[in-house]
C-alpha cells in the first residue's frame, strides 16, 4: 500500500470524538511535543478523583501475561509465576487477537479480547481485571467486530483505549461507559499502540505509517509514511515510546525484500530517521520493540530467528549481533512480545506460548524460564 507523507506540521485530520463518555471535562495545560499549532497545549482529563491506594498496588514488581483465557502473574524479582487469573470469556479468541495494560497505579489490569455470544457471535470486549482481589470482571462490550490488538491506560488511570479493528475505542472502566471509537479509516488495521510518557499523545500503529493520535481533543494527525508492513505474530508493542518521549520506535518488515527493519520516529516534528536493516543477519520478522532501562539500546524481538537483537542507540543504523534464545527455552520458542521491567529486574521475553524468558540487556543474558498459561501472547509490567 503506497502512503502519502505529509508533513510534520500539518494540521490533524478532523475527525473527532470525546475520549470517554456521558462526563464532564475539565482542561488541564501540558506542552504535547509535536503539537506546533495554538490550542494543542491542553489535556482534557475528568473530574471525578484518582484511584485509592498506593503507587505501585500490593504486590511489588510484578508482570502480567495474557493468554486466551487467563492471565498469569509473575513475581519479576523471583522470576516465579503465580496462579492464573481465569478470564469470564467464552469460546477461544483468535491468536494475537488478544493484549494487556495495567493501571498506572498497579492495581487493575484490562485485556482486549473477544468472547462468543450465546447465539454464537462473536463480541469484541475488553475485561477489568482487579490485581489486588487477583479477579477478573464482568467483560464490556465493543462496538466492533473485527478483533482487538491493542490497549493502553491514560496517564490518570481513568480512561482504556483499545484498538479494535481500525478504530481506537474509549473506555471509562469506572462506569463501564464505552465511548464514541474514532475511527483511523479504510485499511488502517491496527496492529499495536504505544503512549507517550510524558504528553496525553497515542501513536498508532497501521499498515505502512504510524498515526499520531492527540487524546486531549480525540485528533487523529496525518500518518507518519514508515513503509513497514506487521510482523506475521501480530504483537502489541511492535512500537515502543523512550522514556523521554523524543523517539517512537518501530519494528516490522519493509525494503524490496521485506527484511526485519527498526525505524526511529522524532515525535517533536514527526521526521523518520534512516531505517535500521537486519538484512546481514537474515531472515527477519521483528515482532516486539522495548527500550533498555538505562535508554541507551533498543531490543528487538525476532520471532523467525528466535533471537533478541539489541540496537545501541548512539549508532542506530548499527545493530549488534542477535543474542539467541537459549536452548530448551520453550517447546517452540518464536518470541511474540518483549518488555521492560521497573527498576533492576530487566527485560521479559513472551517465547514459545507458554513461558516467560528474562533477559539482562547489560548482558545479554537469558534467565531460566517461567512457565505462564498456554496461549502465551504478550505481557505487561508494573510496580518498583
Amino acid at each position: 500500500m503506497e502512503a502519502t507523507r505529509t508533513h510534520p506540521s500539518a494540521r490533524p485530520g478532523s475527525t473527532r470524538t470525546r475520549v470517554g463518555a456521558g462526563r464532564r471535562w475539565r482542561r488541564v495545560a501540558v506542552v504535547v511535543p509535536g503539537c506546533l499549532l495554538a490550542g494543542c497545549s491542553v489535556v482534557a482529563t475528568p473530574d471525578s478523583p484518582p484511584a485509592s491506594g498506593g503507587a505501585f498496588g500490593p504486590h511489588g514488581a510484578m508482570g502480567y501475561v495474557v493468554c486466551p483465557t487467563a492471565v498469569t502473574p509473575v513475581e519479576l524479582v523471583s522470576r516465579t509465576a503465580e496462579a492464573p487469573i481465569p478470564l469470564p470469556l467464552q469460546g477461544t479468541p483468535p491468536l494475537g487477537s488478544f493484549a494487556i495494560a495495567t493501571s498506572p497505579d498497579g492495581r487493575a489490569a484490562y485485556v482486549a479480547t473477544q468472547t462468543t455470544t450465546p447465539a454464537g457471535a462473536t463480541d469484541d470486549v475488553v475485561v477489568p481485571v482487579d490485581l489486588v482481589d487477583q479477579r477478573a470482571g464482568r467483560p464490556i462490550v465493543l462496538p466492533g467486530h473485527a478483533g482487538t490488538r491493542a490497549v493502553v491506560v491514560m496517564h490518570d488511570g481513568r480512561t482504556v483505549l483499545v484498538a479494535d479493528g481500525t478504530t481506537v475505542v474509549p473506555v471509562d472502566p469506572a462506569t463501564r461507559a464505552v465511548g464514541t471509537a474514532l475511527d483511523l479509516g479504510p485499511g488502517r488495521t491496527i496492529s499495536g499502540m504505544a503512549l507517550s510518557p510524558v504528553t496525553p499523545v497515542l501513536y498508532v500503529a497501521v499498515p505502512d505509517a504510524v498515526v499520531p493520535v492527540d487524546t486531549a481533543t480525540a485528533r487523529a494527525g496525518a500518518p507518519i509514511t514508515t513503509g513497514l508492513t506487521v510482523s506475521s505474530v501480530s504483537s502489541p508493542h511492535g512500537l515502543v515510546v523512550s522514556a523521554d518521549g523524543a523517539t517512537l520506535y518501530v519494528v516490522g518488515q519493509g525494503g524490496v525484500d521485506f527484511g526485519g527493519r527498526l525505524v526511529p520516529v522524532t515525535t517533536a516534528t514527526g521526521a523518520v530517521g534512516p531505517a535500521t536493516s537486519f538484512d546481514q543477519f537474515g531472515i527477519a520478522d521483528p515482532a516486539a520493540v522495548a527500550e533498555s532501562p538505562d535508554g541507551r539500546t533498543v531490543l528487538v524481538a525476532d520471532t523467525a530467528n528466535n533471537w533478541i537483537v539489541p540496537v545501541p542507540v548512539a549508532t542506530l543504523g548499527t545493530p549488534s549481533a542477535p543474542v539467541h534464545l537459549p536452548a530448551g527455552a520453550s517447546a517452540s520458542a518464536h518470541p511474540s512480545d518483549i518488555v521492560v521491567g521497573p527498576g533492576a529486574t530487566g527485560a521479559f521475553v513472551v517465547v514459545g506460548l507458554d513461558s516467560v524468558l528474562p533477559y539482562e540487556p547489560s548482558t545479554a543474558t537469558f534467565g531460566r524460564a517461567v512457565p505462564v498459561c498456554a496461549g502465551a501472547s504478550s505481557m505487561a509490567v508494573t510496580g518498583g
